[in-house]
């Protein structure tokens, strides 16, 4: 909760600084660093009862392929809320995980679309900073439709606040979730005789030492996946600094920050862990799904991922697998918190030329309920958004962790969302060196600085 009061007072912050001086304010869950677009004011909201009764096709692009299991749950929904409206019918397209791209050159071409899903980082840093989204705040405090609260209030603390339009409108409507945790097999540092999940970065340490002894290793990764290098740096960089660090050294236009010594303790802290065998050397050959495989094999221990990764592993993993999800541990001295939590999250956004907005709102909160949202999450083994919804018991750790958490973590700090080809240039090809061994930490701050420096020149013009 303390996360919500927060944002809500950056919030006040930020929209009495913009009505004196015209410039956007600093917060710890930043806005875009270029201005995004003002979108259409919606009408005043008008209750259910008020929907049309004309015929009304309503097309969805989705970021799901059909086959996926959240596929199905979403077109389950959409014959649940036609059988409600039977006016009101949908026409969906699966385009899998390009549908943002996808869909901007079908809009520059004059499809017409009412609304869409995508991974809520990439939509803010895409087609919600180009003022391509509806807001929805003028209809945010009407109540669920099963409970006597306004809709805004059913979400877990901190996740319909993440991204904000530069006005400090709610534009993106978060509906899943998956926390970024150590997600991991509970038998296996049970049988270590780790006995208390590690909270802090030594006891972290001390527990991989216990479950190398016993034949097992302790964590696997995926040396083709730079988003998988990204949660630890953005964690142990977060534990030093807090949330707002690493966000704040990748707008230094100058690329000074860069020389913190955060950075190449973050690099050293991963070296140490390749160094004590905590991370296999195999690993730094393995292509996904190869380090997941051997956590469902029984062969490792852990894994740094979203919550999806007991769904992804579902076929692989024994039916007794006792799956446990770990907060990334607190690092001495540091100013981050262990209840700091990075959630992915997956969001719906009316688009702004939509011509039934209304409509579609009302769809948003149907698929809110829940009843719904229970679905979601049983059928799809899938974390959601709504709070009064109790997780798959996979997922257990992962509910614990979003429903309390003290501050929600950007991916990459808020660089993936605000500036992402900053970190798909800069960050991740250096990264990639420093995390698998190939760039000492010295030498990874110095390119960084280096490298950010002239990325802004060419940039800023």
């Amino acid at each position: 909760m303390k996360k919500v009061k927060y944002i809500l007072f950056l919030i006040v912050v930020a929209s009495m600084l913009l009505s004196a001086c015209a410039s956007p304010a600093p917060t710890t869950a930043p806005p875009p660093a270029q201005e995004q677009p003002a979108a259409t004011q919606p009408a005043a909201a008008q209750p259910a009862s008020e929907l049309t009764t004309e015929k009304v096709q309503l097309v969805f692009w989705s970021m799901w392929n059909e086959s996926e299991p959240a596929a199905q749950v979403l077109q389950k929904f959409m014959d649940g809320f036609t059988a409600q409206h039977p006016n009101i019918t949908f026409s969906v397209v699966w385009n899998g995980r390009e549908n943002q791209t996808k869909l901007r050159t079908a809009l520059a071409a004059g499809t017409k679309v009412d609304f869409m899903d995508q991974d809520s980082d990439q939509l803010a840093g895409g087609m919600m900073s180009e003022g391509l989204g509806y807001p929805l705040d003028d209809w945010l405090t009407q109540n669920a439709l099963d409970q006597n609260v306004p809709i805004k209030d059913i979400f877990s603390p901190g996740v319909l606040d993440q991204y904000k339009s530069s006005d400090g409108k709610t534009i993106e409507w978060p509906w899943i979730t998956s926390p970024v945790m150590f997600w991991y097999n509970k038998d296996a540092l049970t049988k270590a005789g780790v006995t208390k999940p590690p909270e802090t970065w030594d006891e972290f340490l001390s527990a991989c030492e216990k479950i190398k002894a016993t034949g097992v290793a302790p964590i696997v990764t995926e040396s083709n996946i730079s988003e998988y290098d990204n949660y630890w740096f953005m964690y142990l960089v977060e534990r030093q600094k807090g949330p707002d660090f690493l966000l704040k050294a990748i707008e230094d236009k100058t690329g000074e920050l860069w020389k913190d010594p955060a950075f190449a303790t973050s690099i050293s802290m991963i070296k140490d862990l390749w160094a004590k065998g905590c991370i296999p050397e195999v690993a730094k050959g393995y292509l996904w799904p190869a380090g997941q495989n051997m956590l469902a094999t029984d062969l490792a221990a852990m894994e740094l991922s979203g919550a999806w990764l007991p769904n992804e592993l579902k076929n692989s993993t024994r039916p007794d697998f006792n799956w446990g999800g770990l907060p990334f541990p607190s690092i001495a001295g540091g100013v981050g918190d262990r209840g700091d939590i990075n959630l992915w999250t997956g969001s719906m956004m009316i688009l702004k030329d939509s011509a039934h907005p209304r409509e579609v709102f009302e769809f948003l909160k149907f698929i809110m309920t829940n009843e719904n949202q229970s679905t979601m999450a049983t059928e799809a083994i899938q974390g959601v958004t709504n709070k009064n919804v109790t997780w798959p018991a996979a997922l257990a750790d992962g509910e614990t962790a979003a429903n309390n958490a003290n501050a929600v973590i950007l991916s990459v700090g808020g660089g993936l969302a605000y500036h992402p080809e900053f970190v798909k240039s800069v960050i991740n090809g250096n990264l990639n060196k420093a995390f698998f061994g190939t760039m000492t930490p010295d030498e990874f701050t110095a390119k960084m600085a280096a490298d950010a420096a002239a990325y802004w020149q060419t940039h800023e013009k």
